[in-house]
């Protein structure tokens, strides 16, 4: 009996720490523009076989936090408050979005190619 009071405890607690520590809606802008930004920094211009898109990389390098603003406004980020954990959907455009959860301060994105 005294092992099952304990299990239930550790649950209990173990859901508590988890209701409130998931990551919240701004966690997800947060992680939404540092994304944005790694793969403006990662982006390279010059391996752009179509010299519009190597332009338009090499502007958006320059200006990167311009770029990933201009771009975070074209994305749409839709939060879900679940009691133990939280979820995203990011979707640009008509194109096939990310769902990503977030369970005790870490998100976890399925990125879709």
């Amino acid at each position: 009996m005294k092992g099952l009071v304990g299990l239930v405890a550790a649950l209990a607690i173990l859901g508590l720490a988890m209701a409130f520590t998931k990551p919240t809606d701004a966690d997800f802008e947060a992680a939404l523009e540092a994304q944005l930004l790694a793969r403006i920094d990662a982006a390279d211009p010059e391996a752009q076989a179509d010299p519009v898109e190597a332009i338009l990389m090499a502007t958006c390098k320059m200006g990167r936090e311009q770029c990933a603003q201009l771009i975070r406004a074209l994305i749409s980020l839709d939060y879900e408050d679940k009691v133990l954990f939280s979820r995203a959907r990011v979707t640009l455009g008509d194109a096939q979005g990310t769902t990503c959860t977030g369970i005790l301060t870490r998100i976890f994105c399925n990125e879709v190619r």
